[in-house]
């Protein structure tokens, strides 16, 4: 990573490799467009105080200088709005830069933006218009990465979202296992879409800090590798975080973005690959799926968890298709 010595050189480094960034934070047509409404306010506000003592009557001249005093007000919203945009712009770039000279004094490797279409886990598959920022990584002893998944939401939810994630590659394909955090805190950033037939309750309390989702008839395999020692780390380790093994990655999903100035961090990300990336390791290195004829393989009944997003469409328009007909119902427009 080079092209750090400043603010702006940075900024111009990693824009020339990041278009999808570069077009979402154009700020030249918000500027123009704010800079125009600003200037008309303004002209009308110089206008109405030139020909204030031109009106005829007390009530008004009263008027227009009311007028005036408003449109005033709408030249520096609209001018202050401008200014704010920049500024926080320009820091949202000084704290990029600061992530990225954290990451490099730590002799982690720096990518300002990466394509989430590489991520396997299903927090990559959330939204529209994404991409992960910041995203510092090691290689030894084991792969490891950091950093922010931003994205806008499908929902029609206004403004981007960010969520942080570590990944620790596990070395071994496993079949998919996702463990939904019940901890009640800060709302997550997605809901976790498996069906709810993929549930398995494990044993003592370990029930009450994560909700484990695994494929149909992987219910044995998910517990070779969820061992309780596993369990304990997990507890110990990532309290309040989603955890998802898919392929051959453990994802550690937080439900805010992370600071990426911040050591602890980067901390972390390295305590939890060591204590349960590694037990997990450990633990999976001679699973193998007996359905599926190559040793390095999950079949595909495994592979993936089955998702229930058909229910969140099809049960919300049927619910507005029964109120839209009960409605019409009783107004008379459909009779029977």
């Amino acid at each position: 990573m080079t092209g750090i010595d400043s603010t702006h050189a940075f900024r111009r480094t990693v824009l020339a490799s990041a278009p999808r960034i570069r077009r979402a934070e154009r700020i030249a047509p918000f500027i123009i467009v704010l800079g125009i409404i600003g200037m008309i306010f303004a002209a009308i506000a110089v206008l109405m105080f030139a020909t204030i003592d031109q009106a005829e009557t007390a009530a008004a001249r009263s008027e227009q200088f009311w007028v005036s005093l408003l449109a005033i007000v709408g030249a520096v919203f609209f001018f202050a709005s401008i200014a704010y945009g920049v500024w926080g712009l320009n820091r949202k770039w000084r704290r990029r830069r600061a992530a990225a000279d954290l990451a490099l004094a730590r002799d982690w490797h720096y990518d300002f933006a990466w394509d989430p279409n590489d991520f396997a886990g299903t927090l990559f598959r959330t939204g529209r218009q994404a991409w992960v920022e910041n995203r510092a990584h090691f290689h030894e002893p084991r792969y490891v990465e950091v950093g922010n998944y931003s994205y806008m939401p499908t929902e029609g939810a206004r403004g981007r979202r960010e969520v942080g994630f570590v990944g620790i590659q596990l070395g071994r394909t496993l079949p998919h296992m996702y463990l939904a955090s019940t901890h009640r805190g800060a709302p997550r950033a997605y809901i976790p879409p498996f069906t709810a037939d993929q549930h398995l309750s494990l044993e003592g309390d370990f029930d009450r800090w994560f909700r484990l989702y695994c494929p149909r008839e992987y219910e044995t395999d998910a517990l070779y590798v969820i061992t309780p020692d596993v369990m304990a780390l997990m507890i110990d380790e990532a309290p309040g975080f989603d955890i998802e093994i898919v392929d051959d990655w453990m994802f550690i999903v937080a439900r805010r973005p992370f600071d990426m100035t911040d050591e602890r961090v980067l901390d972390f990300a390295e305590r939890v690959s060591a204590t349960l990336g590694t037990r997990t390791a450990r633990q999976s290195a001679q699973y193998r799926d007996e359905r599926h004829a190559d040793a390095a393989f999950i079949d595909e009944s495994g592979a993936r968890l089955k998702t229930g997003r058909w229910v969140v469409t099809i049960v919300p328009a049927v619910v507005v298709g029964l109120a839209w007909f009960g409605v019409a119902w009783a107004s008379g427009v459909v009779a029977f």
